[in-house]
């Protein structure tokens, strides 16, 4: 079995490609749900994906697109999962 290289967030950041573009990543939130329960899940979101209006739109900078910082734990990105064979 293929050992993941999962990143602990925020130790370690998503770079950017080319300056602005971002790879699709794989994240690990925590939250509390309706009832005000701890929850873990494993599902998707871009870093910075606004990087590149940096100068008009500073909010989104070290920043995640779907969830809050202080949600994820843990990412790799998504074209580091083995795809299955046929």
């Amino acid at each position: 079995m293929t050992k993941l290289n999962w990143r602990k967030f925020p130790d370690e950041v998503p770079e950017k490609e080319d300056g602005i573009a971002q790879k699709l990543c794989i994240v690990r939130i925590k939250f509390l749900n309706n009832c005000g329960e701890l929850c873990e899940s494993t599902t998707f979101d871009w870093y910075d994906e606004h990087a590149e209006f940096d100068e008009w739109l500073d909010d989104y900078v070290g920043k995640w697109s779907v969830h809050d910082n202080d949600e994820i734990t843990h990412w790799i990105y998504a074209d580091e999962l083995p795809l299955p064979k046929e």
